[in-house]
This record gives C-alpha cells, structure tokens and sequence, in this order.
C-alpha cells in the first residue's frame, strides 16, 4: 500500500515538474545569442561604473559561461565567483545551443539523489517519494527552472552527491565512496563563493562527527583527507588560469583578491541580522542597497514557515529517538541545519541562498512521517 501511494507522488510530482518545464519552454528553445549577451555585459555595471543597465547574474554567468567554454582565462571574466558552474553553463551551450538546460539536467538530478538519500535511511517508497514532492512543490525550487541559469542548482546537486556518498561510506567503510565524496566536496566549493562553501562543510562535519561521537583520530584522519582532496578538485576548476601559464602563487593571488572583493562591501550586517526569518515567515526582508530597503519576494509561499516549524519539531524528535540518534543521515542533516542557520543569520541574502535549507528540511520531514508511520503499523501488527 505505502508502495503505491508513493509511486502516486512521484507522478503528482513529476506532472506538476513537467508543467512548470512546459509554460516556461520556451525558455529551453531559445537559441543562445552571444552577440546579445556581449553587448548586455559592455553596457552593464561589470564594464562601465555605475552603469544603469545592470546585468542579472544569469545573463551574466551565461555570458562568462560561453567565454571559459571558449578558451577565455577565468580570471578574466567573474572571477569573483569559482569557475565550476560557469563551465557548466557554458557546456550547455556548447552541447544544446541554450544556456538554461544544464540546469535543468541538475533539478532532475537533484530530485532523484533526494529520493534515494531518503530511502537509504528508511527505506521507504512513500517517505522518498514525499520528500521528492516537498521538493518540488517549493517555489524556490522551481525558481530554478524559471530563472536559470543559476548556480544555486548546481551547488545542491554537489551537496547532495557529497551527504549520500559520505554517508554510504560511513556504512560500508569503502575507500571509493570516501574518495567520490571528497570529489563532491570539491565540486560544492567551486560553485560559489569558495570561504563560506569551505566552511559550511567542514564546520558540519565537525559537529557531526561530536555528535556521532566519531572517535577524534577517525575523524581526524576523515576530515583532512576530505579536505585535500576538495582543495585539489577546486585548484582543478582553474585548469584554465594554469593553462595560460598561471602559477601556484598567482593562483594563490586570485583568491586573496577574491576574499579582499568581499571583505570591501561597506554592508552594516548589524542591520540585517535574522534577516532570513523575516523572508521565510513574513515575505519582507532588508536588502543591502543604499537605505536598506524592505523587499518582497515573489515566489514566497504561505508554506516556508509552516515547512520550516515542522521540520524544526521534525528534527528534535528525530535526534532524541532512541532510533534515529545514531542514525548518520539524521546527525549529518541535523548539524548542516545548524551551521547554515547561523550562517544565514549574519549574511545578507537572496532569496534563493534558502534552497539549501529548505531541501534538508523537507528531507528530515519525510524521514520524521516515515517514522510516525513505521510506529502506527507496528502498534496496528501488534
């Protein structure tokens, strides 16, 4: 019966999916036009200070996309952003002429590693199968497909890829699953900016492995050998910069520069601490121009704060069951909830910096109500 109901919510899933990919077709048709995007960024705030014709960071990782897919040092164009998902996007255009359909590839890839993270933890059709459909049903999720190419989609796909191999690791103590999560390590920090990725990652898995009272050499050992390997990937996404004849040192340079460009911003943080929980339970939040405007969200959804407060209760009762505290994918969630919280409250945001909450909550709800489920059918059976 669970079975059913949860191949019924895959379809209702991917209905809904395939419409919103349907009335924004013509968006994945549309022929990439360089000579457009060229004159977009020459006239825009990238070229010409205090331009009034702002380029979006779509149009404008589109246009740095298609330059590195050509050969252009990536330094030289956005380099304030690593180069990995701007390959990605420029691939697109090279594979399918149109810049949006790698991101798609990635929603639906995302959608399917949602799906079996969670049945790697309940094994449960019904629960993986309604965590794809909390998913899908966010419209910061479908945002993504909408307004693409962005590079949010592709960092969640890395991030997912990393918890479900990690976690596979930790079961099986295989040395390639270790290897192919440090991969998605490196492949997550070279999406977007590279201190906070770093960071996000390595303070979780620290409080996950105190958590799970992960033996400290053990962790140790995890933590460095992950991180190397990251670092490698992420000096890899450069290839470009060392093909032009860069060094170790220059590389080295970039990213100093990279880290003086946003220790410049004159943004008084003090003014938009928590800023996040105005968005996710009232639709209004400071953004950081001159006078700190309050701005509304157009894709916002009476459901954020209910998402949000259930998954909250969700993850306490999880981590305090007898069941489901040694459980590796509850830990791991529970602590990446923790720091990206914080994270979120002392960073001026958009509003798609959410994706990467809002995922990890839907599945900690879905394993919570797998939970419940499990309990009602053992009282019923007994």
């Amino acid at each position: 019966m669970g079975k059913n109901w949860g191949n019924l919510i895959l379809f209702f899933s991917f209905i809904y999916l395939l419409t919103i990919i349907i009335l924004n077709k013509q968006l994945y048709s549309k022929k990439f036009n360089f000579s457009q995007f060229e004159k977009k960024y020459y006239s825009s705030q990238w070229a010409i200070p205090h331009s009034k014709n702002v380029i979006s960071d779509e149009d404008l990782y589109a246009y740095a996309g298609f330059k590195y897919i050509k050969g252009l040092n990536p330094i030289h164009l956005a380099p304030e952003v690593p180069p990995l998902g701007k390959y990605l996007i420029g691939a697109s255009i090279y594979l399918f002429n149109n810049q949006r359909v790698a991101s798609l590839i990635f929603t639906l890839l995302s959608l399917a590693v949602i799906y079996h993270l969670i049945y790697f933890s309940t094994k449960s059709n019904f629960a993986s199968s309604l965590g794809v459909l909390l998913t899908t049903l966010n419209t910061l999720f479908t945002d993504q497909i909408i307004h693409s190419p962005q590079l949010d989609i592709f960092q969640l796909l890395f991030l997912l890829l990393f918890i479900i191999l990690f976690m596979v690791y930790r079961k099986t103590n295989s040395r390639i699953y270790f290897f192919s999560s440090g991969l998605a390590f490196g492949y997550f920090i070279s999406t977007k900016f590279f201190l906070l990725s770093f960071l996000i990652i390595n303070l979780t898995l620290v409080l996950y492995f105190l958590i799970s009272k992960t033996r400290m050499i053990k962790s140790f050992i995890e933590l460095t050998f992950l991180n190397v390997i990251s670092l490698a990937v992420y000096m890899f996404t450069y290839v470009g910069f060392f093909m032009y004849g860069g060094s170790f040192r220059g590389f080295l340079g970039v990213q100093k520069w990279i880290l003086q460009f946003y220790s410049s911003s004159t943004i008084d943080i003090t003014k938009l601490l928590g800023n996040y929980l105005s968005l996710i339970f009232f639709n209004r939040y400071r953004f950081w121009s001159e006078g700190y405007p309050i701005i509304h969200y157009q894709y916002w959804s009476f459901f954020w704060p209910i998402i949000f407060i259930l998954a909250l209760f969700s993850a306490y009762y999880l981590v305090i069951s007898k069941e489901y505290k040694k459980n590796d994918l509850v830990i791991f969630m529970f602590s990446f909830l923790i720091i990206y919280n914080l994270l979120l409250f002392v960073t001026p945001i958009y509003p798609r910096y959410l994706l990467l909450l809002f995922v990890p909550l839907n599945i900690l709800i879905a394993i919570y109500i797998s939970k419940i489920i499990h309990r009602k059918i053992s009282i019923f059976k007994f």
